[in-house]
């Protein structure tokens, strides 16, 4: 395996097309961190994406080892570079470890609360990986795990937590688990088949839908107290507006499409939201 091909078949195994859902939300927090008057230097920006990218990576890598069984039978995932011979159980191991040692490094790098936190956050995203054997929620999980990160990128800023910040991760949070409950309706069968717990799987498509709904509104309720609570401009709102837009149409292509509009729902209309959260709160940098 090449450099390059090597390359490739790691950012396969981590979905790293996928960073794009969560790191506008660290990087917003700076930027609230910024107007509330803290410095953002270039060498804490760097630190925080380089910590963000490497928990990330950990999180997946040790996802993949803990799915190994699962995903070989499954026809969705049977060709991921973890279950077709691309990458080895070792070599997913040396991966985890460095991946997750880099992250808890860049903690150390900008400050000891966030060194010290980076062990039960790492522990939050290493536990997601076995939620769905033993519960539902394992959507909120995933949540929880992500919405670490704007409030990480916010004891990065201020060296301490300010109560406000947990508003944007809270709507990270039912952003993240209501895209993931749409996402998880391609495993539906497949999770009733292997006795696997997934929203879709305990309580059917349509209700599964009406949940991923109720999170939506959530998020867009939580975008709005946000931008409340920080004091942020009419662009920042317009943007919420959107989001909430966004969301509504996510669900009725769902329901009208069934799975032949599941990714593009769950990747692209993900993808705007989390880059129209993050383009109306910089605008408030201006």
């Amino acid at each position: 395996m090449n450099f390059f091909n090597g390359l490739k078949t790691y950012s396969e195994l981590v979905k790293i097309a996928h960073t794009l859902f969560a790191l506008p939300f660290a990087l917003a927090a700076l930027c609230l961190a910024y107007i509330k008057g803290y410095e953002i230097t270039l060498g804490k920006l760097a630190a925080v994406a380089i910590a963000f990218a490497a928990a990330r990576s950990a999180a997946m890598g040790f996802n993949r080892i803990a799915d190994i069984d699962v995903d070989a039978l499954n026809p969705r995932t049977k060709n991921r570079p973890s279950i077709n011979g691309k990458i080895s159980k070792k070599q997913m191991i040396f991966f985890t470890g460095l991946s997750a040692l880099i992250f808890v490094a860049s903690a150390f790098s900008i400050n000891f609360a966030c060194f010290w936190l980076s062990f039960p956050a790492l522990a939050v995203l290493f536990g997601y990986s076995y939620c769905k054997r033993f519960t539902f929620a394992s959507h909120y999980m995933l949540g929880i795990a992500l919405a670490l990160a704007p409030i990480g990128a916010w004891i990065a800023a201020a060296d301490s937590l300010y109560l406000p910040i947990l508003a944007l991760g809270a709507a990270l949070l039912f952003n993240i688990s209501s895209f993931d409950i749409i996402y998880s309706l391609q495993d539906l069968d497949f999770d009733k088949a292997h006795s696997l717990h997934s929203i879709p799987a305990r309580f059917g498509r349509r209700n599964a839908l009406l949940l991923a709904a109720f999170g939506f509104l959530a998020a867009f309720a939580l975008f709005i107290f946000t931008g409340l609570l920080f004091s942020l401009n009419a662009f920042y709102f317009a943007c919420s507006c959107a989001i909430g837009a966004l969301y509504l149409a996510g669900i009725i292509t769902t329901l009208n499409c069934g799975l032949k509009r599941v990714n593009l729902v769950f990747f692209y209309i993900n993808v705007c939201v989390s880059a129209l959260q993050f383009f109306g709160i910089a605008s408030n940098l201006f």
